[in-house]
């Protein structure tokens, strides 16, 4: 059995080649694949649907997740680390009918106090407007802290993310999209702080959906 750590897709299930990838404890791993003539179990099925979901949608989110759980992994990337989290916690349903429950995805985990009364807009035309009360000095709190801002486009099921667009002390931080990179549907949001020396996080806050005003 070998482990997986990373790939140009991240992790995978289900049969490549010669190869089987499944998660044991929480590490993507390889395995020669089984000499068996039996049908995958209907539980089996399930597990695999789970893998691929998530690893379809957190896709383009590596470089950031690889950041926001680094302090959190051990043996594997933070991106691995994510998907076993959000793998356990952020889908619901059973195969053929499996969702994403965007409320109970987390960006980001650890001590530090999340972002307390955040909100998000589009004030203007192609932009997000973040806003937070600034509580630095709450617990772990630091005005230092850094932001990031997420999006998940339902439209091009893709992610539009930014790091360091801010501080904790801030207050406030204004994406704008680029034309062409996203859709006029709803857009899943979600903010996060990081500690500035990277060793700690908050846990990421879900914001709700947003529609951007369109160019």
């Amino acid at each position: 059995m070998g482990k997986f750590y990373s790939g140009i897709n991240g992790p995978f299930s289900g049969k490549v080649g010669a190869v089987v990838g499944y998660l044991y404890k929480g590490i993507p791993v390889m395995r020669s694949l089984p000499d068996r003539k039996k049908p995958s179990t209907p539980n089996e099925l399930n597990q695999q649907a789970r893998f691929r979901l998530m690893n379809h949608f957190l896709t383009n989110l590596n470089d950031i997740l690889n950041i926001t759980f680094a302090h959190l992994a051990i043996g594997m990337t933070g991106r691995n680390k994510a998907f076993s989290y959000n793998l356990k916690n952020a889908i619901k349903g059973v195969r053929p009918d499996l969702t994403i429950d965007y409320g109970m995805v987390l960006l980001s985990r650890g001590d530090l106090p999340g972002a307390e009364s955040p909100s998000v807009t589009s004030p203007s035309s192609a932009a997000l407007e973040f806003n937070w009360t600034d509580n630095s000095g709450k617990g772990k709190a630091s005005g230092k802290d850094k932001v990031f801002v997420a999006i998940y486009d339902t439209g091009t099921r893709h992610w539009i993310a930014e790091m360091d667009i801010a501080t904790r002390a801030d207050g406030n931080c204004k994406l704008q999209l680029k034309k062409g990179t996203y859709s006029e549907k709803a857009m899943h949001t979600y903010l996060g702080f990081m500690a500035a020396n990277g060793k700690d996080a908050a846990d990421s806050v879900y914001l709700g959906t947003v529609e951007v005003q369109a160019e």
